[in-house]
Parts: C-alpha cells; structure tokens; sequence
C-alpha cells in the first residue's frame, strides 16, 4: 500500500479471499472480516440497500457485530479503469485506499467525515479488478447543496443562511488544519446534520478520492480547495471571513479567482469530455437545483431589510442595457425643466410659514409578543400618524396580525400608512402579487389614508432588476384602486439620491396613472448630519431636488413625503443596516453608524429641515422599535425590558413642542448658529436651536426666557450651542 501510515490509527493489513485490504483496528471483527471477504457479492446482493447508483455504486449493508452490536456501513464501489489509471493507482494508491487514509485522518483529528471501516482491493498483476471503501453509515445527512437550495427556494432567511455557512466554514477550517486537501470540495460533497429550525451540526466531508494528505496546507492549497465552494459572491465574501476569521489575505484571494476561472473553463468543457455520461445524467429538479442569481432573494429579520447576494463587480454583470436607456433617456429630457423648478424652489427654502400638526410620522412593524408594549408606547406620543409594512413574503398569519394590528392603531386616531413591499416572487410570480394586494386592501383598505407601491426599487436586492419590474407591482393597484376610494396612493419610493433612476421610473409608468403623493426613502446617514453636503446638495437641496422632480412629472402630484428616514447604530452589529449579514472581524472603515445620542440629535433636525423647508408633506421615521436603528432598543427577550432609547424621549418631546406649532423663519449665523423660530398653538413664540458645525456661541437673534435642553429639562442659559437641540421659551419675536 502507498501513500504512508494513518496517522495515530492502528491498521490492519490483510488479506482475505485473495483481496487486499485496510482495516481500521476498532472494527476488526468476524461480521466485518466476511464482509470484506466476500464485498462484491454482498454489495450486489438484493438485501444491499442502493444509496447511489451513479458510476460509482454505493450501498448500504447491515452487519451483527460480536455481542450482537448491529452495524450500518455504506460501501462504495469504484467503476473500472484505463490502463493508466491502474499504473498510477498501484504507485499511489487507488480511490479506495486515498479515500480510507484521508479519512483515517479526518477521524483521527475529530474531523466529521463518515468513520472509515476498511478499503478492499482486487488485482490481477498490474490491473486493477475491483476497489471498494467502507465506511460506517450515516444516517440522517443531508448535504450544503440541498440545504442552501432549500433555504434559498422556501425559507430565505439571512439569519438561518449566517447560522449555516458559519457551521460549514468552521468545519472546513477544521478539515485544513488536520492537513486534509480534499480537492473535490463541491456543496454536494459537504454534509451535515439539521439540529433544529436554524441550526445545523454533524458535518462529515465525503468523496475523499482526490484528497490529498499535508503536514499543513497553504494559502494556495486552500484557495484550491474553497474555489468549488458555490456561493453567491456578497456571501461567498462573508464565507471567507469566517474560515479566516479575518479579512483573507491578497494571495489567498489571487489564488481563488485563479482557481474558481479555471474551476469554471474545466465546467464549461464537461459535456464534451464525457458527452454520454451527460447525456445520460437526469434532468435537475427544483430541490437539487440553484435558482437564477437573479432569483436569490433573502430576507434579514434582524437588520428588516433585503440583502444584497451579489458584490457590485456581479451585480452590475446582470443589468441590461434597457436600464441604462431609460434613465438617459429620462434625464436627458427631463433634467432642464427639472433643473429650472429646482432653482426656483431652492429659493424658497425656509421662506413661508409651514404648519407641522400631523407631519411627523412613525413606522411600526406590529410582532405578536411585543404588540401591546408598541400600543402603549405609541400613546405616549399622541395620535401621530404610523406606517406599516405589509411584506410579499410573510406568512398568512404574519400578514393577518399585521392587519389586525393596523386596525387597531386606525380605530386609536393614528392616520394609518400602508407599503406593500415586494420580494423577489412578487416579480416572477404576478398573480400571486395580486392576490396579495388585494388580500392586504382588503383588510385594511378601509381604514388607510396612504399606501405606498414598492420597496426601494432602485436596490436588486429587493427583488427588481428592471426598472420596468415596477409596473408588474402597479398592475394590480390600477385594477383595485377604484374599489378604495378612501386610500390615496404613493410611490414609486426610489431610495437615496438617486434621482435619475426615480426620474426613468416616473417616465416608463402607464399614461393617465398618476400617484397622489411621491414617496421618497431618502437617507443621508453617510454624510453624517444632516446639514452635511454630497456635492451641492445637503438633505434640503435633496428634498427640493425630489419635491421639483414631482413637479415637473404628470406621473406624481406635486407633494413629497419621506416615507423611510433614520441613521445606523454604532455598535448594533448585524442588527444595524450597515452590519448585516455578517459582522466582518476588524476594523470598519467608512462606517456611517452613530450613538445613540446623535442619532436622537439627527434625527431632530432632519424633522425640522424636512418640514421647514417647506419641500416636505410628511416625514415617517423608520422605526419604533429595533436594535439597530429604532427609538426603542429591542435587544432584551422580554418586551417589557425593551429600553426606550434617547431618540423616544427627544421625539416625544419634540412632538409636544413642534408638533402642532408653526414654523415662522430660519436665522443662521456665520458661525453655525441655527435658530428656527415657531408659532405655539396658544399663540407664544418658541425657538429650536443647535449649531453646526462645531459648536458656535449663544447669541439669539431675539430675546427668550427660559431654556430647555432636548429632554425638556430646564437648564441655565448656556454659552455656546452645540450639536443637541435646545428650546428657547418666551421668545419675543
């Protein structure tokens, strides 16, 4: 036998009926020996139970051990060989005799492989007649492949999809480490064991032929061995970080992308190196099958949002062309008389009073377990008008608390915002779309003011990949509009500042659609403040640039609402919309996550710029209660502990002050000082200041009484302004 000793695992060699043969020391016994002796006949028995049928057969034989201890293995048998083959076999040793060693290794090192039993060998000089590896059986396993694909298709859930890779590359890291190159290290080659609804354990590496033994293996062996690994390439980045628990070094990842190109030419060129084996082999089906990458949707509970599956490099490889034509097509004949309104309206920035009662907005995500705190906690902020989601891809059930719950808030006084958010199927499968909108219409049609048409459509991630994909989700709301007469519509709810995507959108709806409002999720959190700029444009600049695309477009009444506003918490981990799917070990760079104090103080202004500009119809703040970016921090297991972060207290008093006054003018200094004077509902003056950026001295254009900081808590009058709101009281105007 070739190839070394098995390392710390006792052998013996044998041979029995003329066959040569390996046996693991721990399963040396009578049944085991006549197994051994007599392989071909057994495993072609009809009590052999067939477990694969391919090229290389694989059966299962039960066995009754000394004492009578009962013992399922599985033997493999290896299809039959050139000439060559057979030289190089009797010099390294057969696909049976690499199989056992490696495995010998793997099980010796309490690395999950099936336990290795024996391999048996047959020759006829220099020919090879028969090799079979026996292995005990494992019941039970499924492998990667099924598992992502069932994920995938049924269950696209991003924290189920983390919990699985983790369980896979640490396995694989173990198998490196014991100096195992397995060289064949397919998903369908990895299996492992479900050890719950989310949790996976047990993983045992099969097919070990082409595995090849090392005292340690190197970056380049490694990037060998990972570049079979199927993955979508966002998550195939996230793999890599937790085989390496650290960002992988630059000449793991040369070597990868060598390996994976080569990997796929050897693909390609498959059916014509074994044209009747691929001729031959079965058609897939949906559960062996990956579906499109376009077609990967998955959902993060935890962050509540889509995730990208795909690096932008991929990404961008799936767009068409049609896209890039319709946006040129838009701005080019659209972006002078947008440009013209723009100028017009910035002017008027902050130039008319504007009345606030009923601007402020808040989105809530009803859940079962915490549903009743969310009520009580809304009452403490008054009758302020809510949003909530209503999701493509939720269950009935979920779907039905939710409208419940939306009911509810309706009959408490809260104005009642609905979305209807998409995923991938919304696209691929019309009907069903339909039939969820008019299922959520139903259900609440009634009772909602304003309903908001997809989800950040500009983003792949949740689920268009064409611009026109939009008007599959506005087909069912132009058929069922007529039938709500109460329930004005908006949209199309582009995300960012990407206007001349919203600018194609507009453009491509049907003639005679026209939406009541236009919804605008518009984020500004990796500019830092609010104030901050992006080339020329500030949050005010944006919301006028938005407020004019309106204008000008017979698709959209001119009236803006930011329907989707908040910033990132910093240490909030794979719960903050910029930690998810996977919080990568070491440093962020170009993370824009906030304290939760500056975050309250953003937030705040962002309100008041929204509204004072007088580009803004209504702002919702996304959202009530989350880890990672809400009001409330839901971190704890029990509602009840749930601890209202300083954004809940600023906001409710921010809502007791602004809420239902009037906003009169804006008074900037040199030095950043902000003052926004405001009309009271009883009549008496009121100033919300704070300075930006830096800090700037307190000098009020007008004389004021008392000051209170952003909790409401009087304080001595200060020196300076800084970042955090203050209301100066008994303004004389």
């Amino acid at each position: 036998m070739k190839n070394g000793a098995v390392q710390n695992q006792p052998v013996q060699p044998l041979n029995l009926g003329g066959a040569r043969v390996l046996l693991l020391a721990e399963f040396d016994d009578p049944a085991v020996r006549a197994l051994l002796a007599d392989v071909e006949s057994r495993a072609a028995a009809p009590a052999a139970t067939v477990l694969h049928a391919g090229r290389n057969r694989t059966v299962k034989l039960d066995l009754q051990l000394a004492g009578g201890r009962p013992l399922a293995v599985a033997v493999k048998t290896f299809g039959s060989q050139g000439l060559f083959k057979n030289w190089n076999d009797a010099r390294r040793g057969t696909k049976a005799e690499r199989s056992f060693r490696v495995a010998a290794r793997l099980h010796a090192a309490g690395v999950g492989t099936p336990a290795p039993v024996a391999c048996v060998e047959r020759w006829a000089g220099r020919r090879l007649l028969a090799s079979h590896f026996v292995s005990v059986f494992a019941p039970g396993l499924t492998c990667f492949r099924d598992e992502l694909i069932r994920l995938y298709r049924t269950d696209p859930l991003c924290s189920k999809l983390i919990g699985l890779l983790q369980t896979v590359a640490d396995a694989v890291r173990a198998m490196h480490r014991a100096g195992v190159q397995h060289n064949d290290l397919g998903n369908q080659n990895i299996m492992l064991r479900r050890a719950g609804e989310a949790a996976w354990a047990d993983v045992q590496f099969v097919d070990l032929n082409r595995a090849r033994l090392r005292d340690a293996l190197s970056l380049r062996e490694a990037a060998r061995d990972l570049s079979r690994i199927t993955l979508p390439s966002d998550f195939l980045r996230v793999f890599y970080e937790m085989y390496f628990q650290t960002p992988p070094p630059a000449e793991f990842l040369r070597w990868e992308r060598h390996y994976r190109s080569r990997f796929a030419g050897h693909t390609r060129t498959r059916r014509w190196r074994h044209p009747l084996r691929e001729r031959d082999a079965p058609a897939g089906d949906l559960a062996t099958t990956y579906p499109e990458p376009k077609d990967i949707w998955i959902w993060d509970d935890r962050s509540a949002q889509a995730i990208s599956t795909l690096v932008s490099r991929d990404r961008n490889k799936l767009h068409t062309a049609a896209n890039s034509w319709h946006v040129a097509g838009a701005v080019a004949g659209g972006a002078l008389p947008v440009w013209k309104q723009y100028r017009s309206l910035r002017d008027r920035l902050y130039a008319a009073p504007v009345a606030f009662a009923g601007c402020f907005g808040l989105a809530v995500e009803p859940r079962p377990e915490s549903f009743l705190h969310e009520r009580r906690w809304l009452a403490d902020l008054g009758q302020i008008p809510v949003l909530v989601r209503f999701y493509h891809h939720a269950t009935p059930e979920q779907r039905a608390f939710t409208a419940q719950a939306a009911r509810e808030l309706a009959a408490a006084g809260h104005p009642l915002a609905i979305a209807l958010v998409q995923d991938r199927r919304a696209v691929l499968e019309p009907a069903r779309w339909r039939d969820f909108v008019a299922q959520t219409l139903e259900q609440v049609g009634a009772v909602a003011e304003w309903a908001e048409v997809g989800h950040a459509i500009n983003r792949v991630k949740w689920g268009l990949w064409e611009l026109r994909d939009y008007l599959h989700l506005l087909a069912p709301v132009l058929e069922l509009r007529g039938k709500y007469p109460r329930v004005r519509w908006m949209g199309p709810a582009v995300i960012d500042f990407e206007y001349h995507q919203l600018m194609a959108v507009l453009k491509l709806l049907p003639p005679g659609f026209r939406f009541d409002a236009l919804a605008h999720h518009l984020y500004v959190d990796r500019r830092g403040a609010p104030e901050n700029f992006q080339g020329k444009f500030s949050a005010a600049e944006k919301f006028a640039l938005a407020r004019a695309i309106a204008a000008c477009s017979p698709a959209v009444a001119p009236r803006l609402i930011i329907s989707e506003a908040n910033w990132p918490l910093v240490g909030t981990g794979v719960w903050s919309p910029v930690g998810s799917p996977y919080e990568s070990p070491g440093p962020r760079s170009n993370d824009p996550s906030v304290s939760e104090q500056d975050y309250a103080d953003y937030m705040l202004r962002y309100l008041v710029l929204a509204l004072a500009s007088g580009m803004v119809e209504r702002v919702y703040w996304w959202r009530l209660a989350a880890r990672g970016f809400g009001l409330v921090d839901d971190t704890a297991a029990d509602p009840a502990a749930w601890r209202l972060r300083p954004a809940y207290h600023q906001f409710r008093v921010f809502l007791r002050r602004c809420g239902t006054a009037t906003f009169l003018e804006r008074r900037v200094h040199p030095d950043g000082a902000r003052y926004y004077l405001f009309r009271a509902a009883d009549g008496t003056f009121f100033s919300f200041a704070y300075a930006h950026p830096g800090v700037a001295v307190f000098h009020p254009p007008f004389a004021c009484g008392e000051v209170r900081d952003a909790l409401d808590r009087p304080i001595p009058r200060p020196q300076q302004l800084t970042g955090s709101p203050l209301y100066l009281l008994d303004v004389v105007r």
